[in-house]
């Protein structure tokens, strides 16, 4: 999935012993699904490689990629070269998100 990177807002960082404790939804992958791949893959330097982590009760999830700026297909920084989808890979999460919700 390509997304934009962003980096102004940091990257995960933990005390000894807190990364085991940690609910961890998501890692950075490389294209065989390595998650212990360092940069380009892991673009912020997030220990463990991860890139998004859930609360206990799984409702409250924190995530570094941001799908927000890769939703519309304008918002590919080489559109204008390889063409504009309709949507950005950003807005299949959002789309995915409301499904999951309509159905419970």
């Amino acid at each position: 999935m390509y997304l934009p990177i962003a980096h102004g807002d940091g990257k995960v960082v933990t005390k000894p012993g807190v990364l085991p404790q940690l609910k961890v939804a998501l890692y950075y992958t490389d294209e065989h699904g390595n998650n212990r791949a360092d940069y380009p893959h892991n673009p912020n330097g997030s220990v463990g490689n991860i890139a998004g982590i859930c609360d206990s009760s799984g409702w409250v999830f924190g995530l570094m990629p941001h799908p927000e700026r890769h939703v519309r297909g304008t918002q590919h920084p080489q559109w204008t070269r390889l063409g504009a989808k309709e949507h950005g890979n950003g807005f299949h999460i959002f789309r995915n998100a409301v499904e999951w919700a309509r159905n419970l």
